[in-house]
């Protein structure tokens, strides 16, 4: 509508002028020698009259500047497209943050490790941080000793190796070479699958009443064959036959043949003999009976990678944060409740780089790992209530008053109150059967926070000292809490699990600390002591919490970011900061054994009594870095491929079997009537049925992958129990009592003598799998002797009906596991009946 006084259309306004015509400008020119030529095409049209084309010559020189300023500028235009992509990025650190944000864990190589046996002539208790070991060539050996001067170590070593334990490390004579009892001139053998042994022990001292071995549970001994079991030479030993096991069990006894002291040890199922290993045999030209095998004690496990605080005068490097704008104030609130500052800071700066000076930084996995020691925590925190009703049970069963100390554990547990009256009986049963009878009701309190602290390690939290070392301490004992401790070696899993690496996980073994000399002023700059700790990236890290990202280039050279004040706090500028990392990575550490021959101390005092130095095992787990086309392959791909969800049965199956200790599973979803459930069938592994701490840890784990609304059940596998019936015929030449041996042997659970498991094993069978007769049949038929057998029965137990399945096939539900123990005593877990003919 028009809104002018008059009728008229109202005049359409001017165009502007036209003006000069613009440049005409190539944007296709991209290097130097492009702009220069645009340049100069440019200046040939604004100053027609200068022609000067020589080099020395202002305006050429001028074009060239520029020109170069413009190639620089290009330059840094596609370099920051190219590494804006995964597909396009060339520098490491670009790759790296790219495939970190799709939760893919770029890594930087990880250290070798292996296990060093240490012969010594006296008792020592050593600190692992004033000792390295290393491997020196055959042609820089210095004499004849098991140690090297610390300042010879840089020049003679080839690779050398830290112990990676905390704790003193403790050496004695008596374990550097340990023989495993035999029963007289027999010849022993320990098969594949062993996870317990004899050890022959010594009485010593003067009244004859002390022992040689002092192993307790926690320590690692390496199992060698010392000879070979054809010749009993020292040369024809087998270094394939060679295995590090972490000891469970440690039961000092009396052999009554001969009244030997001996030591029975165990180790963990996952340590089990991977080979069969011979103890004693007839060897030789003479054939007398020789110890083939022997245990090595002394056993320190260690990483490659030495500290450059290592030697003389060494005390890191140092460096000092620069002053200048620093990072955002640590107090980011703004003034005036959010009003805008009258008088703005300059922009914050970015964070804080430093680049260190050494190359080939130390990556050490975590070891002992987190979820291991929690998981430890737990069981042995669950079993704190048995273990004090057996001592108070024993000390029931001793006559006479309570030792002191056994008075103090009675005090610590039930309080003075309870525990008033006791002492004063010389003979305090009746009182302690008190106390047993009333054990729930005195400690109510105490097992609900156990029950307590049992969750927390269960859902992977390391009870460290610092949290609830005291509270353990008050209320259960000292030697309660030695059973928790984080450094304890009993809780640092098996032994095999030490020297499997993951590279994902390594991270450097570097810290950067506050310089103790430099002068300080509060609030001026960071207190002396104060420590940054590495971490894989910044993205949980708060204001107030100390830590640095470790980023290696390409050529090898490592730079430490620190924080900006919201993603990590940023050091004061001023602060003299001093960077203490290992030195030495990758593949370079993955030596043979027998490589490892010397020791260096920071102080030379106890190196004489130091006899021989060896690694039975060769180093293992040393990883270069991961190069950049496989990040870029692998990483898209990483959010499919890792499970992190639980929707259908599979899912809840697959995610439960995760868990340490669990063979398979089966689960079901199901509705309740008021909400869904999964339902979670657990087969343990080396257990016919699934203990209580396993299924609770099971049902921990799934907590956090569980559907919403959806609650989580976990139980045993359900056993189906067999009746087996088989009718053999025995070969004429054959003993028939030989023959039913071999064959209860083959079909019962248990392993057989080269390490497989039997028919019936549960390790042998799982989740719905079906029982046919001709298996049965072959398997019979396999062992020696048997020259027809025939199945005549084959049934669930207690079942009525066919003798055998029409198809031949004993079907089974899917939660359901065939059982068939053809035990005596529990004849509800399956009988095997045969019926021998023949033979002789």
């Amino acid at each position: 509508m028009n809104t002018t006084p008059d009728c008229a259309a109202a005049a359409p306004p001017c165009p502007p002028p036209a003006g000069p015509a613009g440049p005409a400008i190539d944007y296709l020119a991209k290097d130097y020698e492009s702009f220069r030529r645009l340049l100069l095409d440019r200046f040939a049209l604004t100053m027609p009259d200068w022609s000067e084309q020589h080099a020395p010559d202002l305006g050429v020189t001028l074009v060239e500047l520029l020109a170069y300023a413009g190639d620089r500028l290009s330059y840094q235009q596609d370099a920051v497209a190219t590494e804006a992509y995964l597909d396009t990025a060339r520098l490491r650190t670009s790759v790296r943050r790219h495939a970190r944000l799709v939760g893919y864990p770029m890594h930087e190589g990880c250290a070798a490790r292996t296990f060093v046996c240490v012969e010594t002539e006296d008792d020592l208790a050593l600190s692992p941080k004033d000792l390295v070991f290393a491997a020196v060539p055959p042609e820089r050996l210095p004499g004849q000793g098991a140690a090297i001067p610390p300042e010879d170590l840089r020049a003679r070593a080839q690779v050398c190796f830290r112990p990676l334990q905390s704790r003193r490390i403790h050496l004695r004579p008596g374990h550097n070479r340990i023989e495993l009892r035999t029963r007289g001139g027999e010849e022993c053998r320990l098969p594949a699958g062993t996870t317990e042994a004899t050890l022959r022990d010594q009485w010593t001292g003067k009244d004859g009443t002390e022992r040689l071995l002092h192993l307790v549970p926690g320590d690692v001994i390496v199992l060698e064959e010392e000879r070979g079991p054809g010749t009993g030479a020292l040369a024809d030993a087998d270094p394939a036959h060679r295995q590090a096991v972490r000891l469970t069990r440690v039961t000092p006894g009396v052999d009554p043949l001969g009244d030997t002291p001996v030591v029975e040890i165990a180790w963990a199922a996952e340590d089990a003999l991977t080979f069969p290993l011979c103890v004693s045999a007839r060897s030789g030209p003479d054939c007398e009976n020789r110890q083939v095998a022997v245990a090595r004690g002394n056993t320190v496990l260690v990483e490659h990678g030495l500290l450059n605080t290592w030697g003389t005068g060494a005390q890191g490097e140092r460096f000092t944060v620069p002053a200048g704008p620093g990072a955002l104030p640590r107090d980011c609130t703004p003034p005036a409740f959010g009003c805008p500052d009258p008088d703005p800071a300059p922009p914050p700066a970015p964070p804080f780089v430093h680049t260190l000076k050494g190359k080939d930084i130390t990556r050490s996995a975590p070891f002992p790992a987190p979820a291991a020691i929690a998981a430890a925590q737990a069981q042995a925190l669950a079993a704190f209530p048995e273990r004090a009703r057996r001592r108070i049970r024993g000390l029931r069963d001793t006559p006479g008053p309570l030792p002191d100390d056994d008075r103090a554990f009675l005090d610590t547990l039930f309080g003075p109150t309870a525990t008033e009256g006791l002492y004063a009986d010389q003979d305090p049963g009746r009182a302690l059967d008190g106390l047993l009878s009333r054990f729930d009701h005195l400690l109510a309190a105490r097992l609900r926070r156990l029950d307590t602290l049992i969750r927390q390690a269960r859902s992977g939290r390391v009870l460290g000292s610092e949290d609830i070392g005291w509270e353990i301490r008050q209320t259960w004992g000292e030697d309660a809490w030695k059973t928790i401790d984080p450094a304890h070696p009993a809780l640092h899993g098996p032994a095999c699990h030490a020297l499997r690496t993951d590279p994902r996980r390594a991270l450097p073994v570097l810290a950067v600390r506050a310089d103790d000399t430099q002068p300080h002023r509060a609030g001026a700059t960071d207190p002396p002591g104060t420590e940054w700790t590495p971490r894989r990236d910044l993205l949980s890290s708060g204001p107030r919490d100390r830590h640095m990202v470790p980023e290696t280039d390409d050529e090898g050279t490592t730079s430490l970011r620190f924080g900006d004040g919201r993603s990590g706090a940023a050091p004061l500028p001023g602060t003299a900061l001093t960077a203490r990392y290992g030195v030495g990575n990758g593949h370079a550490g993955n030596i043979g054994a027998e490589a490892i021959n010397r020791v260096a101390f920071r102080s030379t005092t106890t190196a004489p009594r130091i006899t021989r130095i060896r690694n039975p095992l060769p180093a293992t787990g040393g990883t270069g870095p991961e190069p950049v086309d496989t990040v870029r392959r692998l990483a898209p791909r990483e959010p499919f491929q890792q499970l992190r969800r639980a929707v259908t049965a599979e899912d809840y199956a697959a995610l439960a079997a995760r868990r340490p200790g669990v063979q398979r599973t089966a689960a079901t979803l199901r509705w309740t009537g008021s909400w869904y459930e999964a339902d979670i069938a657990v087969d343990a592994l080396g257990a016919a049925q699934a203990p209580p701490h396993l299924l609770d840890d099971v049902r921990q784990t799934m907590h956090r992958y569980r559907r919403i609304g959806y609650d989580v059940v976990t139980g045993p596998a359900v056993t189906a129990p067999l009746d087996l019936r088989l009718a053999v015929q025995v070969e004429p030449a054959f003993i028939t009592a030989h023959v039913r041996q071999d064959l209860l042997r083959t079909l019962r659970p248990g392993r057989l003598p080269d390490g497989r498991p039997g028919f019936f094993d549960p390790d042998a069978l799982t989740f719905g799998t079906p029982v046919r007769i001709s298996r049965i049949i072959a398997t019979a038929l396999a062992v020696p002797g048997v020259r027809c057998a025939q199945v005549t029965l084959l049934r669930r137990h207690g079942d009525t009906g066919a003798e055998l399945p029409p198809s031949g096939v004993l079907a089974v539900r899917p939660l359901e596991i065939p059982r068939l123990d053809d035990d005596p005593a529990h004849p509800e877990h399956g009988r095997l009946t045969l019926v021998m003919e023949g033979g002789r």
